[in-house]
C-alpha cells in the first residue's frame, strides 16, 4: 500500500504545480476595487464586464463571501441590462467589447492536463443552468487551433452548497499547447437566459497524471482493466492464480469505491453514478502488495 501513497502523494503535487500556471487566483481570493459613482470590485487575473456595465451600475460578477474555502469565492448573476438578457461571465481571457467579437487572449500553458474540477453552487430561474469550461489552444492566430476543451454544465436545479464537479479534457489534436482559457457563466445559452440565475464558482483546478503513475503490472499479473474511457461499467479481468482487489480513488486518494477479483475470473464495477473526470486505480494482492495502478477516465 505504500507504493499507492507515493502515487497519490505526487498527483497531489502535479496538481498543484499546474494550478499555478492554468489557473491564477484560482480560489479568487484577490480582488482589485474600483472607485467611481458605481464602485465594483473585479477578481484580479480575471476579466469580466463589470467595467462595460459600470454606467449604468448593474454587475453580472461579484465579490462573494459564500466560499467553499478561504475568504471569497466569484458570484456571476445574469442581469437585464438596457432590456438585453447578459449572463453573469468571467473568463482568465478578455472578452470583447462588442456582442459580435469572441474572446482572445489568455494565459500561456504548456501542459496536457487530463480534466478539470472545482466547487460550484448553482440557482436557475426557469429552466437555465450555468456552465465552467477550460480551453486549450496552439499556436495558431487568435487562438484559431483548439487542441483540447472540457466543459461541466449545472443542473437546472438549485444546488444550494458547494458541490464537487470534475470534466475530462477531450484532445482534438496532437499539436502543442501555448495557450489556456477559462470561462465560467451563469447562463449556457444568452437566448434563453433568465434573470437572477446565479453560479457560484471556488477552487478551480487542472489535473494531470504525472510521470509517476503510468499504468504498470508485473508480468506474472496480467489483470486488464477496460474500457478506458468507461461510462457505465468498468470490467476487471484477473486471468492469474492470485485473488485481487481494485480500488478506486478519486484525485485525492479517497477510495470511492472497492471490489474483489477472484484468480481466473472476471468482474465488473458499476461506475454509472461517479462523475466524469480522472480516477486512479489501484489493484492489490492478497497480502496488500499493489499489483498494478492506473488511470481512469470516466466520461460522461
Amino acid at each position: 500500500m505504500k507504493k499507492t501513497i507515493t502515487l497519490f502523494a505526487a498527483l497531489l503535487i502535479s496538481t498543484v504545480g499546474l494550478w499555478a500556471q492554468a489557473t491564477p487566483n484560482a480560489g479568487f481570493e484577490n480582488w482589485t476595487h474600483v472607485t467611481g459613482f458605481f464602485a465594483y470590485d473585479t477578481p484580479n487575473n480575471w476579466d469580466c464586464a463589470n467595467s462595460q456595465s459600470a454606467s449604468v451600475g448593474v454587475f453580472g460578477c461579484v465579490k462573494s463571501t459564500k466560499v467553499h474555502s478561504g475568504s471569497f469565492a466569484v458570484e456571476l448573476i445574469t442581469k437585464s441590462i438596457l432590456s438585453i438578457m447578459a449572463p453573469g461571465v468571467v473568463t482568465t481571457g478578455t472578452l470583447p467589447t462588442s456582442s459580435t467579437g469572441s474572446i482572445t487572449g489568455g494565459i500561456a500553458y504548456t501542459g496536457r492536463p487530463d480534466s478539470i474540477s472545482g466547487w460550484y453552487e448553482y440557482t436557475p430561474q426557469g429552466g437555465d443552468n450555468g456552465f465552467v469550461s477550460f480551453y486549450l489552444f496552439g499556436s495558431a492566430a487568435n487562438n484559431a487551433d483548439t487542441v483540447a476543451s472540457a466543459s461541466f454544465s449545472t443542473p437546472n436545479a438549485t444546488v444550494s452548497t458547494y458541490k464537487y464537479f470534475n470534466a475530462p479534457l477531450v484532445y482534438r489534436n496532437s499539436d502543442p499547447v501555448v495557450n489556456s482559457i477559462w470561462l465560467l457563466s451563469s447562463s449556457a445559452n444568452t437566448s434563453t437566459a433568465q434573470s437572477g440565475s446565479s453560479l457560484y464558482a471556488d477552487d478551480l483546478n487542472t489535473i494531470t497524471n504525472p510521470t509517476g503513475i503510468n499504468e504498470h503490472a508485473a508480468p506474472q499479473m496480467s489483470i486488464s482493466v477496460y474500457p478506458n474511457p468507461a461510462t457505465d461499467y468498468l470490467t476487471i479481468s484477473n486471468p492469474s492464480n492470485t485473488q485481487a482487489t481494485i480500488m478506486l480513488c478519486d484525485v485525492t486518494g479517497r477510495i470511492i469505491s472497492s471490489a474483489k477479483v477472484d484468480n481466473g475470473s472476471t468482474s465488473t464495477m458499476n461506475v454509472s453514478t461517479l462523475p466524469g473526470g480522472v480516477y486512479i486505480y489501484s489493484i492489490v494482492d492478497a497480502n496488500n502488495t499493489s499489483i498494478k495502478t492506473g488511470k481512469l477516465i470516466i466520461q460522461k
